[in-house]
């Protein structure tokens, strides 16, 4: 087969985004990679294969017989890749270059703020980029080098370095002292509870105190959010409760901006967590890092 005609290993990891995806529009939004050259790659390797690797259904694409015979080979090519990159940068020695990292715009501002500050000090070749985003997503799929996250990520490719730990507790607007009783679980939730639909966090609250006391809120909520900071704009402006890690929570408090309600009582416990693959811990910009975001990680409130 002439070297022109083989097939490219950039247009099988294309196809495994595409497949990720769900779509091309989907791909091109998740994966910043334009519609077009999606769809040149994907032509490419039905062309080669002479048939279609995907049916066109009416909510994306769906593998055919023949690309799901393929997508092993993608992904494979998609990891082989990174690989291949990894080993590269690892080569370099000293911290520098892109280090990728995706997390919620709540951990971006309460521990990414300090550490790429840092960073920047200690490593001024280092050039950090941050994906603001509610998932966890595949830092694989996804070409990022660290992925911050609640919750152990349940790819089992992927390894995870627990980063802080934390109880989940019940916080409202400073606006709302003196108006109701904030040892009252009634009261609490007649303001309106708030939903962060993200992975780790309950949507039904159980609460419980030092003595083994337990408290219940399961109210239909006022709002459902897909990002935590959307929960502190709702409170700051006066209005309901959420359940948010105290990691997050009390430095508000401190600040005056929050309360604590039902004090002394607290949700589950959830752990931080950065999650990467594992050749990545090679790489010094991400060896360097995971040691900066540990040394924040240790003053996390817990």
């Amino acid at each position: 087969m002439p070297l022109s005609d083989r097939i490219s290993v950039d247009d099988l990891r294309l196809f495994f985004l595409l497949h990720e995806a769900g779509g091309i529009t989907a791909a091109a939004r998740r994966f910043g990679v334009p519609k077009a050259t999606l769809s040149r790659a994907l032509a490419r390797l039905e062309q080669t294969a002479g048939m279609p690797l995907f049916d066109r259904v009416s909510n994306g694409l769906q593998l055919t017989q023949a690309g799901n015979s393929l997508i092993e080979c993608a992904s494979a090519a998609t990891r082989a890749g990174s690989d291949a990159e990894e080993i590269l940068r690892s080569a370099k020695g000293e911290p520098g270059g892109a280090l990728r990292i995706a997390a919620s715009a709540l951990s971006a501002q309460q521990l990414l703020g300090p550490v790429l500050a840092r960073i920047g000090q200690r490593y001024p070749k280092i050039e950090p980029s941050v994906t603001v985003t509610a998932l966890g997503p595949d830092p694989l799929a996804e070409e990022l080098d660290v992925v911050l996250r609640l919750g152990r990520p349940e790819e089992p490719y992927l390894i995870a370095r627990k980063i802080a730990g934390t109880t989940l507790r019940l916080y409202v607007s400073k606006k709302v002292e003196g108006r109701l009783d904030l040892g009252n679980p009634k009261e609490v939730e007649a303001l309106g509870r708030i939903i962060v639909n993200v992975p780790g966090s309950p949507h039904e609250w159980h609460l419980k105190n030092s003595d083994g006391k337990s408290v219940k809120l399961v109210s239909k909520p006022m709002c459902t959010v897909g990002d935590p900071t959307v929960a502190l704009g709702i409170i700051r402006a006066g209005s309901g409760v959420a359940l948010l890690p105290a990691a997050f929570g009390e430095p508000r408090v401190e600040s005056g901006e929050f309360l604590c309600a039902l004090p002394g009582f607290a949700g589950p416990s959830v752990e931080i967590f950065a999650s990467f693959p594992p050749r990545r811990a090679s790489v010094p910009a991400v060896r360097a890092f995971l040691d900066i975001l540990l040394e924040v990680g240790k003053d996390v409130p817990h």
